[in-house]
């Protein structure tokens, strides 16, 4: 099992209220799950109602990258990753 760190930013942050925390699994929707189980604030905000997808409208990346360009929620993750979660911003 792999150790995260966890990252929240913008409005989802303010619901959240810490910078970083460590987070253990073998997947990134493992390790999402994981998050949402310590801090069930997050989990109407990350995860569908059945628990286990990720929200759509989210940007989640791996270590800078998008997790919809590797293998979705199913991507693997390691030891000293970072997970980056922003929620949907607009702006003109």
């Amino acid at each position: 099992m792999a150790t995260v760190t966890v990252k929240v930013f913008a409005t989802i942050r303010e619901k959240f209220n810490h910078d970083a925390v460590q987070i253990s699994g073998n997947s990134f929707i493992e390790a999402i799950r994981k998050l949402v189980s310590e801090y069930p604030v997050l989990e109407s905000e990350l995860l569908r109602e059945d628990g286990n997808h990720l929200k759509g409208d989210y940007i989640y990346l791996l270590n800078g990258r998008n997790v919809e360009y590797l293998d979705k929620e199913e991507t693997l993750i390691k030891d000293g990753d970072r997970i980056s979660i922003f929620p949907p911003i607009g702006g003109g």
